[in-house]
């Protein structure tokens, strides 16, 4: 099991000093020096007031440095009029930075209400912010479920987000002269995968 250290505003606020990208790692560096070598993760909370996609990537970029593990451990963001917008765009720059393994919303429903923000209503009905994750998820695994054909050479190239993808390669002779490959594409900062299939017609 690998521990994380969760810190906010380390993603989401320039202005928090206390809790900058560098005073983060400085805080890894001295658990490291004080003789804890064992596994260690990167938690950011990500409790956002708006969307500062600039500064978010650059923290992520600086939080990466350390080559550890980062996950987004408390991803809300405050109510207002530009919540559910807010959160489409911050969730699709979270999701596409290299370094980011995994993003845990902070959405919990109570009859009481949610900390700061829901994804439903008392009903579970869907409010904005919950349509705004349907859709994203949505896209993320469904983004390549449309046919493609090869060029003349027999290459063909696109971009995936990282996850598992079932590819199938079909020669125009039909089904009998096929090719199923799964493949998983996991986040790297120089992701530029190549893979092969081969069909014997």
């Amino acid at each position: 099991m690998t521990p994380f250290l969760n810190e906010y505003n380390t993603i989401e606020d320039s202005t928090d000093g206390a809790s900058s990208p560098s005073k983060y790692l400085q805080r890894i560096w001295d658990t490291r020096k004080n003789g804890y070598n064992g596994p260690l993760g990167i938690g950011a909370q990500g409790h956002f007031t708006n969307a500062n996609l600039p500064y978010a990537r650059s923290a992520l970029d600086q939080l990466a440095s350390a080559k550890l593990p980062i996950w987004i451990t408390e991803l809300d963001v405050k109510p207002g009029s530009n919540q559910a917008s807010y959160l489409e765009q911050i969730l699709w720059e979270l999701h596409s930075h290299w370094a980011v393994q995994g993003i845990i919303m902070w959405a919990a429903w109570t009859p009481q209400g949610c900390y700061t923000m829901c994804l439903t209503d008392g009903n579970f009905k869907n409010l904005a912010t919950g349509d705004v994750v349907d859709k994203v998820i949505y896209k993320w695994t469904h983004a390549a479920n449309t046919p493609a054909t090869t060029d003349s050479n027999g290459f063909f190239e696109t971009s995936l987000y990282h996850g598992e993808y079932e590819v199938k390669v079909n020669h125009p002779n039909g089904d009998n002269f096929s090719n199923l490959k799964q493949i998983n594409l996991v986040p790297n900062e120089e992701a530029r995968d190549v893979y092969r299939f081969t069909i014997n017609v």
